[in-house]
């Protein structure tokens, strides 16, 4: 029975060992999640209602908001220096991950104070309890990365189920009976992090005896995130400014449609990521030979064009059924959607690359760039061409957002450091 056994553990650790298993666990993982958060989201909305529903989703987007600025982009500078071997080392990123947990804190309370009883008439209960997300969240989203720079990327995927399963767990049987509130749903999205980020913390200081709390050790992770935010910020406003300015400018009914159509666009990007993170810990730890990184690059770049290919053929077929005729608009918006995520796959691979390399100075440009590229044109083009004007000015934002990238990587394999 022991051989048994060990014959077919044994080619299944070596499969998760490897590139292509580690992308494959982590994105189940991702998938599962994102399936238990959207239970948790409809149970939610059913019972609580638009108004309990858009109170949860305020405290959850203040909780992401400010982990994005807290980590100043921290949380990649320091996995890629760790695992480049650079000076920086683990103990010196988890005193800084603890240190900055009480800087969140502060902020998400701040936040939540000023705005949760101005905004929404939120109480004490709900603003804490708000603040033990944001939090949680937190250290969550440090120790995913703590977690791959000391080369356990497979148990990252623990964690995510623990975002999405234990909620969904708990919720389910609450609202079958009658007695979900807010605050009940935002406490155990806590405690889904919360357990996540346990089981992380356990995973890493397996491989870190002790926490350096020495704030010299602290600047080369913050020197180097800043390019990092600044990247990120700008991603965030090219991915979203569309919305906000279509719902401005044009109609809920056309901000609708266009939503549904650029969600279903951007569901293949759960299987991008993971990829790209773990090709970028790779690159980082040496394990991909330089002269292969053009190899590594077109074939993702190629795997991914295929799914969008997919999601431009099928999509609005697959989706106008579940969502109702309503939404029969998404027919004549997939198609540039698709075209444009398939350009934003293209920047997402190269900027991995480029973070691997440690070019963190190179991260900034690609994104800051796109996002005026989008606004400005939107501005111009949505007040004519509502959504269908919105689908293409992603194509031209996105697609400048993969060139600058891709000039950047091209730089750095011309001139290895």
């Amino acid at each position: 029975m022991s051989s048994l056994l060990h014959r077919f553990v044994g080619p299944l650790r070596s499969l998760f060992d490897g590139p292509r298993g580690e992308t494959m666990a982590v994105a189940v993982a991702r998938m599962v999640s994102a399936s238990g958060s959207l239970v948790v989201a409809a149970a939610s909305a059913r019972q609580l209602g638009p108004t309990g529903r858009g109170e949860i989703v305020f405290v959850v987007t203040v909780a992401i908001l400010c982990t994005e600025v807290v980590s100043l982009g921290t949380n990649v500078s320091g996995r890629i220096e760790i695992l480049r071997g650079a000076e920086t080392k683990i103990e010196d990123y988890l005193g800084l991950s603890v240190f900055l947990v009480g800087v969140q804190v502060v902020v998400v309370t701040l936040v939540l104070a000023v705005l949760g009883p101005a905004v929404l008439g939120f109480d004490l209960v709900t603003c804490a309890v708000g603040v033990l997300l944001g939090a949680a969240m937190f250290i969550s989203h440090m120790l995913v990365d703590a977690a791959f720079a000391v080369r356990r990327t497979v148990q990252t995927g623990i964690k995510d189920l623990s975002v999405g399963l234990v909620p969904m767990a708990f919720v389910v049987p609450i609202a079958a009976a009658g007695g979900l509130s807010v605050e009940l749903v935002l406490a155990l999205t806590t405690g889904g992090y919360a357990l996540g980020a346990t089981y992380l913390w356990r995973v890493v200081r397996r491989c870190s005896p002790k926490i350096s709390f020495d704030p010299s050790a602290w600047l080369p992770m913050l020197r180097n995130g800043m390019p990092v935010f600044a990247g990120s910020v700008g991603q965030s406003i090219a991915q979203r400014a569309d919305r906000m300015i279509l719902g401005l400018l044009s109609t809920s009914v056309a901000l609708g449609v266009f939503s549904v159509a650029a969600t279903t666009s951007e569901l293949p990007r759960l299987l991008l990521l993971p990829a790209t993170q773990i090709l970028s810990n790779r690159i980082a730890a040496g394990d991909v030979p330089f002269q292969s990184l053009r190899s590594f690059i077109l074939r993702l770049t190629v795997g991914y064009a295929a799914l969008m290919v997919f999601v431009a053929v099928a999509g609005a077929a697959i989706v106008i059924p579940v969502t109702g005729s309503g939404f029969s608009g998404i027919r004549d918006l997939i198609a540039p959607l698709a075209l444009g995520e398939g350009l934003f796959g293209v920047f997402l691979i190269a900027t991995g690359v480029l973070a691997g390399l440690g070019r963190f100075r190179r991260l900034a440009a690609p994104g800051l760039t796109g996002a005026a590229v989008i606004v400005l044109a939107n501005l111009l083009v949505i007040p004519e061409h509502n959504a269908i004007g919105a689908a293409w000015v992603r194509v031209g934002g996105f697609g400048v957002m993969a060139l600058v990238s891709l000039v950047f990587v091209a730089s750095a394999l011309r001139s290895p450091q």
